[in-house]
């Protein structure tokens, strides 16, 4: 399964997190154990049907964990028709099948009650707890009057969350709904839920950004938080209230290209966020990128991850498996400092899986100004010296993503000098995709950072700060008008347009009337040069001696041809340029 795209893959952590389930899109599901990596359990349809395409899975121990006969490892499917089936992981055996559950498809699985529970919701907006041993429905409750695109239950299984264009949260006791908001969104893909729903984190299809919504139980509503950004859309979504802060929220995301992200929000209205990004490398990869500077190809996708543990110390604990889906590696990770990123190197994670994704921006990437000293910038010589004998190392530009590294540094430490460096880049599609890929709190940042430049700068600056800020207006112009604070410099700019646009004619004008005198005097200088004759001084003896007339006709024409040009331009108007 070399090569496989991740969206492809479904997958899910049991509740303790020491199983993974995987399944790949031929229909096949390997379970394994994320202690030891080693494979637990293998499940495909004997039957061979290949009308039937699975939309999710869950998996959960019922029972004693070490024994057959007293335990019973659970694998739920459920699929696009609206069945719901149950295998047996020690047997492979299919325990039973609820047909037609959910009329229109399943949109999502959950175990509860240490297994015994099996919550599932269908497109359909119902939802449904069935007995995981017998498949029975105990009870169905709607959830929604429209689709249901997304489901999540959170970590304490009190609460689930429904999502669509529309989020809702339900008390499982009660099976009754508690919140609700019309988010006013495109369809949501991804959805989590922190303990006590005090906390929403949502994802639309498609999108490069999370979205936080903040509970409020106390007046049953929720409202937009901060956005997060990431550079490709997510695949993997989870959240838990912060143990040393009440009003906290850790987050974490798997993108697309297999990217790690965590967040841990000091409160739920911080608008600024600086995430730990995760990327896996092999040693091969790093040998690599030792020698030309990029690692890309080697680079190792994250296919499943969740947050394992928060400790009361700010430690955060975090699952991931990455490599290929026939054989995935397992790392727990213990990260103490949020926004400081972390890279695994590991020997073995069949690198290949990731050929056919994007690729983010790689961390150790030379910045732009070290790709700049390694440019053939020599003296005449050396220059010579490199071609007759050829060089080293073959010169490379700075690429879109160093750029854009740069220019995260740049608004980060607020150096007016290094974003100088970024704005002199003026490739077009550099500066679309630097620009396309900041994140909101960044943006207003550029924002704040090109219009005062453009007050206060003339010249080359002014020259390169413009295409950068046309790329931000059109890119970003959502991001920006979802801001207040972007208002005022809005309102700056658009003064500065009306200023500069009100002398626009005026200026024409003057540059008009510039360039026909420029061009007048240019020709009577010409003319001037070139009738003069050079002065020529005589020896006193001679000086008493008559001139000759011809010499003092000269001289008179010169002299009346110069008064000409000073006295009123007269030739303009007889000259062949302004005649045509």
């Amino acid at each position: 399964m070399g090569g496989e795209n991740l969206k492809s893959l479904v997958t899910s952590f049991t509740p303790e997190g020491d199983f993974l389930a995987i399944l790949s899109p031929t229909g096949n599901v390997k379970i394994w154990n994320t202690g030891n990596g080693d494979l637990f359990a293998e499940w495909k349809e004997l039957n061979g049907d290949s009308d039937i395409t699975y939309s999710c899975l869950a998996c959960s121990f019922i029972g004693n964990k070490r024994s057959k006969k007293h335990g019973t490892f659970l694998l739920a499917l459920g699929t696009n028709a609206g069945d719901i089936l149950a295998i047996n992981g020690f047997t492979g055996e299919r325990k039973w099948t609820n047909t037609g559950c959910h009329p229109g498809g399943t949109a999502g699985l959950s175990f509860a009650n240490k297994g015994y529970s099996l919550y599932t919701v269908g497109s359909d907006g119902l939802a449904s707890e069935l007995d995981s041993k017998t498949g029975e429905v105990i009870q169905k409750f709607k959830v929604s009057k429209k689709p249901v695109s997304s489901f999540a239950l959170s970590n304490d299984e009190k609460t689930c969350a429904v999502a669509h264009t529309k989020i809702r949260v339900f008390s499982l006791e009660s099976k009754k709904e508690i919140q609700s908001c019309f988010a006013d969104l495109s369809p949501v893909r991804y959805i989590a839920i922190s303990d006590g729903a005090k906390a929403i984190v949502t994802s639309r299809f498609s999108e490069k950004q999370l979205q936080v919504w903040e509970c409020d139980s106390s007046s049953k509503t929720i409202t937009a938080g901060p956005i997060l950004s990431m550079r490709y859309p997510p695949l993997v979504l989870d959240c838990q209230n912060s143990c040393n802060n009440r009003d906290g929220l850790v987050i974490l995301s798997v993108s697309e290209s297999g990217t790690g992200y965590v967040w841990d929000l000091k409160t739920l209205s911080q608008e600024e966020a600086n995430p730990t990004k995760i990327i896996v490398k092999s040693v091969k990869a790093e040998a690599n990128q030792q020698e030309s500077g990029s690692a890309k190809k080697g680079r190792i996708p994250i296919i499943a991850a969740r947050l394992h543990d928060l400790g009361k110390d700010g430690l955060v604990s975090v699952l991931i498996a990455y490599g290929s889906a026939d054989h995935p590696q397992f790392n727990f990770l213990d990260i103490t400092n949020i926004g400081e990123d972390i890279v695994i190197t590991t020997k073995e994670g069949h690198a290949e899986a990731i050929d056919e994704l994007h690729v983010e921006d790689d961390l150790n990437e030379p910045t732009m100004g070290e790709k700049l000293a390694r440019l053939n910038v020599f003296d005449d010589d050396k220059a010579n010296t490199l071609e007759n004998h050829g060089s080293p190392t073959e010169a490379k530009l700075p690429s879109a993503d160093s750029v854009y590294v740069l220019l995260k540094q740049a608004l980060h430490a607020d150096d007016r000098a290094l974003l100088l460096d970024c704005l002199y880049t003026q490739d077009e599609k550099v500066i679309a995709n630097s620009t396309s890929l900041l994140n909101p709190s960044d943006v207003l940042k550029l924002l704040d950072s090109l219009v005062s430049m453009i007050q206060s700068s003339r010249g080359a600056v002014l020259a390169c700060a413009l295409p950068w800020l046309r790329n931000l207006l059109l890119r970003q112009a959502s991001c920006i008008m979802s801001q207040e604070s972007s208002l005022l410099t809005l309102n700056s700019l658009y003064q500065l347009i009306e200023s500069r646009v009100s002398t626009f004619r005026s200026a024409v004008k003057l540059s008009s009337c510039l360039d026909y005198l420029f061009v007048g005097i240019s020709d009577d200088v010409a003319d001037e040069t070139s009738t003069i004759n050079p002065i020529v001084y005589e020896d006193k003896d001679e000086s008493d001696e008559e001139e000759p007339e011809d010499a003092m006709e000269t001289d008179e024409e010169s002299n009346e041809e110069a008064m000409e040009a000073i006295n009123g331009f007269s030739d303009f108007e007889e000259s062949d340029d302004l005649r045509e």
